[in-house]
């Protein structure tokens, strides 16, 4: 009897799912029957052996039409090729994968997806029953490097709050300890503080290669101190990235005034270092303060135990592409890569580098190779997306704004490496409108970038950070066809008369 019971119930968890087919094309709902039959039969009929699927490859079907601008083109009994004809339509965006290199990635996200909203800032936290909170599934945590837009969590903070809106808040991710640039920004997080020593390779002051995650080494003495307010009080925890070595110093970590602990970053050896205190509720100040010697301190990632999106961004002002395949050390890179466990790396520069047209054509390839080789073999789980420049605009003799002539090789270059090297590419020049964008941008009302006709203003960044999204969702979408094609053709019995 309990056994009848538990497959009725899950007869009626799929057919609920029936009252959302009015008004699909007439081939969807073929598709949609399939996959309806193949997931209630063996519910009736255990004795056939059939496998069912799972309740979220039928979700996903519906899903996948629910609301979207998907069209069926092509009229046919056989649901194989109204998928095939779904999964062959042109994109809309030029975001590339053809290796499906972001699969990975994108199964983490289908976990998540469904799951209870969380809101991207708070003030007070949600109980939680029992004793003691369990922490949430490890979060998908992105990294994206770049140049001086991303400096001031431009385009950036854009995609963070679209991902997390819709896959889930798992914190704000990783800050510089202290700003380098005046301009340095995040939203959502307010920075103050003195009396640190910064070496950067972005600035011209090159070090031992041992930048940390961010790029950016500060050394502190007793009376340097940072203090991060957090607008979202429901982060949870928080992770320090540091250097330690024999003769390093100590710092205290405080929430709220309150001490967390101490760390000493004295070794034996050169290494990295990386500590996690867990932060009290409704947490607004967070501080780092040197206490002895010469602490290293690269810089502090805020998280939450929920499942989600954390998206660390990491633009260096002036950043190139030699700045990961040159400057920074190799094994401590790698260390640093590995204490973050990324998702997905995003590597989003060639705006920089445009400017010295021989540099480009000679030396570009090889760089990007490099870089993205390093990050590979540091954390060989996470995927690569290679993010080409927007477009960058010069007056011409006439004073008309033009395309600068590089501009299109430099994204050459970075798809071609992409293609060879077998990871995503998003041609950010192509989806903001190619050529003649920044003097389309320029004359706008209001101007979408400033008068160097390079740095985007928020409306702009917005615009470039809501395109990289939707070109991931459409990926994402692509994906869950190709998904829910498997899982047709593994247990549904058109595979048979299809041959």
């Amino acid at each position: 009897m309990g056994q009848w019971t538990n497959r009725v119930a899950a007869l009626e968890q799929r057919l609920h799912l029936l009252l959302r087919l009015p008004g699909y094309p007439a081939p969807a709902v073929l598709v949609l029957a399939v996959v309806i039959a193949v997931a209630v039969w063996p519910a009736l009929a255990p004795g056939l052996g059939l496998r069912p699927l799972e309740a979220a490859q039928v979700r996903a079907a519906f899903d996948l039409l629910d609301g979207k601008p998907i069209q069926f083109d092509v009229d046919t009994g056989d649901p194989h090729a109204s998928l095939d004809s779904l999964l062959a339509r042109q994109q809309e965006l030029p975001l590339l994968d053809p290796t499906g290199s972001l699969d990975g990635f994108f199964r983490l996200l289908q976990s998540v997806e469904g799951a209870a909203p969380t809101p991207t800032t708070g003030s007070r936290p949600q109980p939680t029953t029992g004793s003691r909170a369990q922490p949430a599934a490890e979060p998908i945590h992105i990294l994206h490097y770049g140049d001086s837009p991303t400096t001031a969590d431009l385009i950036t903070a854009d995609v963070r709050l679209r991902l997390q809106q819709r896959f889930g808040n798992a914190g704000h991710g990783f800050s510089l300890v202290a700003p380098p640039w005046v301009w340095y920004q995040h939203r959502g997080v307010k920075l103050a503080a003195s009396g640190w020593n910064l070496v950067s390779p972005a600035i011209g002051r090159r070090g031992d290669g041992r930048y940390g995650l961010g790029g950016v080494s500060f050394e502190g003495s007793p009376g340097a101190y940072s203090e991060f307010t957090l607008q979202d009080s429901s982060h949870t925890r928080v992770r320090a990235y540091f250097l330690k070595r024999p003769d390093g110093g100590s710092f205290t970590v405080e929430a709220d005034g309150v001490s967390l602990g101490e760390v000493s970053t004295e070794s034996t050896q050169v290494e990295s270092g990386a500590q996690v205190f867990p932060i009290p509720p409704g947490t607004r100040r967070v501080a780092v303060r040197v206490t002895r010697g010469a602490a290293r301190v690269f810089g502090l990632e805020f998280f939450k135990n929920r499942t989600g999106v954390v998206y660390s961004s990491l633009g260096l002002n002036g950043g190139s592409t030699e700045v990961l395949s040159r400057h920074m050390e190799p094994l401590h890179w790698a260390e640093q890569l590995r204490t973050a466990k990324p998702k997905l790396v995003v590597i989003n520069y060639g705006t920089n580098e445009s400017v010295y047209r021989e540099y480009v054509s000679k030396q570009l390839e090889g760089e990007l190779r490099k870089a993205v080789l390093r990050v590979r073999q540091s954390v060989p789980d996470a995927a690569i997306l290679i993010m080409s420049p927007m477009d960058r605009g010069v007056r011409d003799e006439e004073g008309n704004i033009r395309t600068a002539e590089t501009i299109p090789q430099v994204v050459a270059i970075q798809q071609k490496v992409a293609e060879e090297l077998q990871v995503a590419f998003f041609n950010t020049f192509a989806a903001m409108g190619g050529s003649g964008t920044m003097a389309r941008w320029y004359a706008s009302n209001p101007r979408l970038v400033g008068g160097d006709y390079i740095h985007p203003m928020p409306a702009g960044a917005q615009r470039v950070g809501d395109l990289l999204v939707e070109g991931l969702e459409e990926q994402y979408r692509l994906f869950k066809l190709r998904e829910l094609r498997k899982s047709i053709q593994a247990t549904s019995p058109v595979q048979e008369k299809r041959g």
